[in-house]
């Protein structure tokens, strides 16, 4: 997040983005027999992902004050990063996680502290600050080599949880046949690579993890092809919004 742009401008765009996700996505009004408490939602530009990131704050629970963020970190490619920086102030609220708990949390999940500042919970704070009620938040980063038994003690602690927090894992989806030419088709191949078990990266095992226990199936609201955007036409990386 460019920290250039002005408090006042920053409110202005994310509002922006959020009335045009609301006007440009019917789906955005669910059920109220149905409520969504997990979001996979896209890294990369701003101008491909803001729209798809309003859109999965605006469906998450807002009943719900406290969020974990999943995202991927390449320092330690075998280990989970926890986050122990204070955030903000953001539209005047900031985050500060209890040391106590933190310590806590890296026993249970065999992770380290972090003490970087994360690009990728920064880009987040506008749309979480603006559209939802969090007070809390808890950001893992993971290596792309994780070991399988990292990978369940990290979903057993969410789902151990998952009556009190939201959940968003940040990652781009890879297609694996980037030449499908409908749009149809291509939304249904990225459905079946964020719902089927796989041997995908750990980002998206965890999802598979957490809709297996919790009983969910994926719903993808939106996506964006780069390709549509002047792109090379070869690309296989899709930004996608789903939510369960």
């Amino acid at each position: 997040m460019p920290m250039t742009i002005s408090p006042e401008i920053l409110a202005e765009q994310v509002m922006g983005y959020v009335v045009w996700a609301s006007e440009l996505i019917p789906t955005l009004q669910p059920s109220q027999d149905v409520t969504f408490s997990i979001a996979i939602l896209p890294q990369g530009p701003h101008f491909y992902t803001w729209l798809l990131q309003a859109a999965g704050y605006l469906l998450l629970d807002n009943h719900k004050k406290k969020l974990v963020i999943i995202s991927q970190q390449s320092y330690d490619a075998k280990n989970i990063l926890l986050d122990s920086n204070e955030y903000g102030p953001i539209f005047g609220k900031k985050w500060k996680n209890n040391n106590e708990e933190l310590r806590t949390l890296t026993s249970t999940l065999g992770a380290k502290f972090s003490p970087q500042e994360h690009i990728s919970l920064l880009e987040q704070l506008p749309f979480i600050s603006t559209i939802t009620e969090t007070n809390k938040i808890i950001h893992i980063s993971i290596g792309d080599k994780l070991s399988e038994s990292k990978i369940k003690k990290t979903t057993h602690r969410i789902n151990k949880h998952a009556d009190t927090y939201n959940v968003v894992i940040l990652t781009n989806i890879e297609l694996f046949f980037p030449t499908v030419s409908k749009k149809t088709d291509e939304q249904w191949q990225l459905a079946k690579i964020i719902q089927k078990p796989s041997s995908s990266t750990p980002l998206l095992t965890i999802f598979q993890h957490l809709l297996k226990v919790q009983k969910k199936k994926a719903n993808i609201v939106a996506y964006v092809n780069p390709s549509d955007f002047g792109k090379v036409h070869s690309l296989t990386m899709r930004y996608v919004c789903a939510v369960a």
